[in-house]
């Protein structure tokens, strides 16, 4: 039984991943207005559609990589040793403060307040550059991806917000 509910998992994703959703021009439309990390926004933009919501897809594309990344930030803090243990610690902090923001912007952006919205994104990113200034020592390369991912999907949903 379990195995069948799996199956029906795998089924339902890979439905879901071939774009049998419908149309996809809105989101090709959004994400060429944009124009930063085209292929980010569309894979956010397409990964729910339930959600008609383009900002509110991308707010929870950002919030997910931000959790992602302060989980691997808190296994380095655990992990290592030094100075990088230090500053992995230190980062922690920063993507909890971070996260917060992420989740006001999405609780602001519900309630129709766009300018609160920004105000939040770009704290929340401000607080992700506290992180990135204190790495100044060699960090593993699947970390700079992380960080490189949430910063893009950071700038994609302030960009989507800014739209008219």
């Amino acid at each position: 039984m379990a195995s069948f509910g799996r199956f029906c998992l795998f089924a339902w994703l890979l439905w879901g991943n071939l774009g049998v959703q419908g149309d996809d021009s809105a989101i090709v439309g959004v994400c060429k207005k944009i124009g930063i990390y085209y292929d980010m926004c569309y894979d956010c933009l397409k990964s729910n559609p339930q959600e008609p919501d383009f900002a509110a897809k991308s707010m929870i594309c950002t919030t997910n990589a931000y959790v992602i990344l302060r989980k691997s930030t808190f296994d380095f803090s655990l992990n290592s040793t030094g100075r990088f243990r230090e500053v992995a610690k230190l980062c922690v902090d920063q993507f909890d403060i971070t996260l917060g923001y992420c989740k006001a912007a999405f609780k602001a952006w519900k309630l129709k307040r766009k300018l609160a919205t920004l105000a939040f994104l770009n704290s929340g990113y401000d607080y992700y550059f506290k992180c990135v200034d204190l790495l100044s020592i060699r960090v593993p390369i699947e970390y700079v991806v992380q960080l490189n991912t949430a910063k893009a999907f950071n700038e994609v949903s302030i960009e989507i917000v800014s739209l008219p």
